[in-house]
């Protein structure tokens, strides 16, 4: 994978592509975010991600982020 959770690295985004909104989310709904890492260059990820509540999609996008290290 790109990155864990827990490593320290920041994340930053670059680029978000075909990004669809299927359905309204309403506040207190609960948001499940599948993120599936799809290519990696150097420090630079691409990732397919889709926003469920339930089993209903509500968005998905496709997107680029650099992994860095936190500044000293």
């Amino acid at each position: 994978s790109c990155v864990r959770a827990g490593s320290g690295k920041l994340v930053y985004f670059m680029a978000i592509d075909s990004a669809k909104f299927r359905t309204p989310v309403e506040p207190g709904g609960l948001l499940h975010l599948n993120v599936e890492f799809t290519q990696k260059r150097a420090r630079v990820c691409r990732f397919a991600g889709k926003a469920m509540v339930g089993e209903q999609l509500a968005a998905e996008a496709e997107f680029m982020a650099m992994i860095a290290d936190p500044p000293s």
